[in-house]
């Protein structure tokens, strides 16, 4: 299902690398972030924008799906009337926007945790292309409330090209 320019212009934006004018600028996840979902009204279609590790190429990747390998979730405790207690993940990724870039699936890990060489070949044979901290506990509040989430996910280090920040920023039109 693809998005439409009007979606992609009111949706609400998070950028964990703190590098993109316009999104929120959270340092990672938390409580806060939480609720500026779960609070939030109108288009239900999020950006997310986090730092990746050890991908493949040294560009920026479109999630296309992910493996919650943290331990942990975000939706513990009492259910929140914003959406289901196990919400369907099943095509809650936008892939189809952003054609030029490549597509991966993320693992996401606990903060702080740095997979040694033979956890990463593990956490690479469960399928995932590169491991990341703030997007997977993000979409899963998104998947939660209902929302449609873009994931995009940046090595350290590597700045988003002029091009693809005019699309996240302003919907390719300025």
């Amino acid at each position: 299902m693809g998005l439409s320019m009007i979606e992609l212009k009111q949706a609400k934006r998070i950028d964990f690398t703190g590098s993109v004018a316009g999104f929120e600028h959270p340092r990672s996840y938390d409580d806060q972030v939480l609720s500026s979902i779960r609070n939030s009204r109108g288009v239900k279609t999020l950006i997310v924008i986090d730092r990746g590790f050890a991908l493949r190429k040294l560009v920026p990747y479109v999630v296309q799906d992910h493996l919650n390998l943290s331990g942990s979730n975000p939706l513990v405790g009492p259910n929140d009337p914003a959406g289901e207690r196990f919400p369907s993940v099943n095509d809650i990724y936008i892939t189809d926007l952003l054609s030029a870039l490549p597509r991966g699936i993320a693992a996401g890990l606990r903060p702080g945790v740095v997979p040694s060489a033979d956890q990463l070949n593990l956490i690479r044979s469960l399928g995932a292309d590169f491991y990341c901290y703030n997007l997977v506990p993000t979409m899963i509040v998104a998947a939660h409330a209902q929302w449609r989430v873009l994931g995009i996910v940046v090595l350290e280090g590597v700045a988003l090209d002029a091009q693809l920040l005019d699309v996240l920023q302003n919907g390719g039109g300025n």
